[in-house]
C-alpha cells in the first residue's frame, strides 16, 4: 500500500471519526461535569489531588484533567476543550494506525475501520437506548484514549526496536492510567538496550513521583483507593452471582463505594477472590507464553488487555478503549474484532438499561451477562491466535530468532 493511499485512507477515518465526535463535543455529562470538572477546578485553586481531594488516578492523568480547565473555567467551555482533547487523542490513534500497520489495504482498512466504529459505537449515537448514565460519547468523557494512545505508540516502538521510545510510551502510560504496567514483562523479551529502556520507563515515572513529592501531596490515598475496592457489578466475575441471583433470590445486592456499584452478600467475595487469581495465573501464562513462542508484540498486547478486562474485579466500559486501537492493529476485520465490535454494541445496550443496576433488574442483569459473555468470548478468540503461534527458535544476539 502506497503512502499516498495511507494518507487518503487517513483523511477518510479522521472526517468519519471527527464528525460525530466533534457534534457531540460539548454535551452535558453527569460524570464528567460533577467528577472531572470539579476536580480540575479544585487542583487549579490550589488543592493538593490526593491528600485533600482524594483523586483516584495516577500524578500524570492530571495534566490531561486540568489542561481543559486551563482553557476555561466554566462548565460548558471545561465540556467542550476536555472532549477535543480526547478527539485529537483519538485522531493520533488513527493516524498511527494508518501509518504504521503493516500490510496492505486490508490491513490497514480493516484497523482504520474497527477502531472508528467501535468508539462511535459506544457513543449512542446509534439505534440502541441511550446510556443512562453518560450524556455524551463516552470516549469524551472520560480519559482513557489517552494512555491507549500511549500503548499503541509503544507497540510500533517496540516493533522498531526504539528501546528508549517504547519504554517511554510505556511509562508515561503506567504514570496516567496503571494497566501499561502489565505489558513491560513481554516488551521487555529480546530487548538489545535494557538500561536505555529501563532509563526510558523509569523517567516518567520519577518525574510524577517527583510532582507529588514537590507538591507536599502524598500518593497513599490513591493506591488505598483501588486496593480496597469491591466486585463492581459490571465485572465478568460478578456475572455467576447476578445470574444466580435472579434465578434463585440469593439475597445479593448492589452498594455504591469507590465511586462504583459493588456487589455485597451472594459470593461476591468468593467470586472477586477467584478473578483475582484467575488474573494472576492467566496474566503470567501469557507472559510465559511471549518469552517462550515467537508471538507478535500486538497479538501478545491485545491477550494481555483481554485478559485483564476477564478477570478484573473492576471493569468500567470505558476499559474497552484500552483494547479497541491494539486490536484494530494486531487483527484488522478478522473474527477476534468482528466479535469485539459485537462486545461494544452489547455494552452499550447495557448502559440503556443501566437504571437497573440499584435493584439487579433483570434487564440490567440480562444485557450486562450477555456483553460478559461475549467478552469471555472475545478473550479466548485472541488467545487461540496467541497460542497457535509456533515456539520462538533461541534468540540471536541481536534478540532476533535465530535460523533453524
Amino acid at each position: 500500500m502506497t503512502k499516498r493511499e495511507r494518507l487518503v485512507s487517513l483523511a477518510v477515518a479522521v472526517v468519519i471519526f471527527v464528525l460525530p465526535m466533534g457534534l457531540m463535543a460539548g454535551w452535558q455529562d453527569p460524570l464528567l461535569d460533577g467528577g472531572l470538572h470539579v476536580q480540575a477546578e479544585a487542583i487549579l485553586d490550589g488543592a493538593l489531588p490526593y491528600a485533600e481531594r482524594g483523586y483516584e488516578y495516577p500524578p500524570l492523568s492530571i495534566p490531561l484533567v486540568i489542561a481543559p480547565g486551563l482553557l476555561s473555567d466554566s462548565a460548558d467551555g471545561y465540556r467542550v476543550a476536555f472532549a477535543w482533547e480526547m478527539i485529537l487523542f483519538g485522531v493520533s490513534i488513527l493516524i498511527m494506525l494508518a501509518l504504521m500497520v503493516q500490510g496492505g489495504r486490508r490491513e490497514v482498512w480493516g484497523s482504520l475501520a474497527v477502531f472508528v466504529a467501535g468508539v462511535v459505537s459506544l457513543s449512542g449515537l446509534g439505534p440502541l437506548p441511550d446510556s443512562d448514565i453518560d450524556g455524551t460519547a463516552l470516549a469524551l468523557a472520560r480519559f482513557d484514549l489517552a494512555p491507549a494512545a500511549f500503548v499503541l505508540a509503544a507497540c510500533f516502538a517496540r516493533m522498531a526496536s526504539r528501546s528508549a521510545t517504547w519504554a517511554a510510551m510505556l511509562g508515561i502510560g503506567t504514570a496516567a492510567k496503571a494497566f501499561p504496567l502489565l505489558l513491560v514483562p513481554s516488551f521487555a523479551k529480546g530487548e538489545t538496550a535494557p538500561w536505555r529502556a529501563a532509563v526510558g520507563f523509569l523517567i516518567p515515572l520519577l518525574m510524577a513521583g517527583g510532582f507529588v513529592l514537590i507538591s507536599g501531596d502524598e500518593f497513599a490515598s490513591a493506591i488505598g483507593y483501588h486496593t480496597g475496592r469491591g466486585l463492581q457489578v459490571e465485572s465478568v466475575a460478578a456475572t455467576i452471582p447476578l445470574l444466580a441471583n435472579l434465578t434463585f433470590g440469593t439475597g445479593v445486592a448492589s452498594e455504591t463505594s469507590a465511586g462504583a456499584y459493588n456487589l455485597i452478600g451472594g459470593g461476591a467475595e468468593e467470586a472477586r477472590v477467584v478473578a483475582i487469581l484467575g488474573f494472576i495465573a492467566s496474566w503470567a501464562a501469557l507472559v510465559y507464553a511471549g518469552w517462550r513462542r515467537e508471538i507478535g508484540i500486538l497479538p501478545l498486547t491485545t491477550a494481555i488487555l483481554a485478559v485483564a478486562l476477564v478477570f478484573s474485579p473492576v471493569l468500567s466500559p470505558q476499559f474497552l478503549f484500552w483494547l479497541l486501537p491494539v486490536s484494530a492493529a494486531a487483527f484488522g476485520l478478522r473474527a477476534p474484532n468482528l466479535i469485539l465490535l459485537v462486545t461494544v454494541l452489547a455494552t452499550e445496550l447495557m448502559l440503556g438499561y443501566y437504571d437497573g443496576v440499584d435493584t439487579l433488574g433483570s434487564e440490567f442483569t440480562l444485557s450486562l451477562a450477555v456483553r460478559n459473555l461475549l467478552l469471555i468470548v472475545y478473550a479466548i478468540s485472541v488467545l487461540f491466535a496467541v497460542f497457535r503461534a509456533r515456539p520462538a527458535a533461541s534468540p540471536t544476539r541481536s534478540g532476533q530468532p535465530s535460523p533453524s
